[in-house]
């Protein structure tokens, strides 16, 4: 399994919109630690690449960057 980590503009009002987002990519878990100051997304799995979860989350308007 590999870990993805990206620094967000991602807030709990936003989940909704990000497992519409993120529900795409078969095969993955993922996570927003709204308690960190970077909104830290977690993705675990296979499958996909840190590039396309990057676009993904940007396409709709987020900021999103690997860390």
């Amino acid at each position: 399994m590999r870990i993805f980590r990206f620094k967000t503009n991602i807030f709990k009002s936003d989940l909704e919109k990000i497992e519409e987002i993120l529900g795409q990519y078969k095969g993955i878990r993922w996570k927003i630690d709204n308690d960190s100051k970077n909104n830290v997304l977690q993705v675990d799995g296979y499958g996909v690449t840190p590039q396309e979860i990057i676009a993904s989350i940007k396409a709709a308007g987020y900021e999103c960057e690997e860390i």
